[in-house]
């Protein structure tokens, strides 16, 4: 309802995303806490690429659960959202759930954790 939203496409399919409410960035931002634990309790343990793939279908499956036909098909919205990423997994690819992530973050308001938005280098004229 005060969400905001953007349209996304990629290859030709347009799905629309959604800002996070404020119970699903507390999520998102646990998942994150757990994750630093988990590496920090492990000094084996790296943020794997594997990692940034399911962190990134998560969020993103959390912002189009807003709009999602699941939202009011499964009894929680924590079994619809683990539906909705299940799919994100299986049916998108690895550079579309970035840049979705990417759109989400930024619709959220939370660029501090986007680390897919490097700015283009730019030609200097010189003076």
């Amino acid at each position: 309802m005060f969400l905001k939203t953007e349209s996304f496409e990629h290859n030709g399919v347009t799905v629309t995303l959604s800002e996070l409410s404020a119970l699903q960035r507390i999520e998102h931002l646990a998942l994150m806490k757990r994750q630093a634990e988990q590496a920090e309790s492990d000094s084996n343990r790296k943020f794997t690429v594997e990692d940034a793939i399911r962190t990134g279908a998560f969020l993103v499956a959390m912002s189009l659960w807003h709009n999602h036909p699941q939202k009011t098909q499964m009894p929680s919205m924590n079994e619809a959202v683990k539906q909705i990423e299940q799919e994100v997994l299986t049916t998108w690819p690895t550079e579309a759930i970035s840049h979705a992530e990417n759109v989400v973050y930024r619709l959220s308001g939370m660029y501090e954790f986007v680390v897919n938005n490097a700015p283009e280098q730019t030609e200097d004229a010189g003076p």
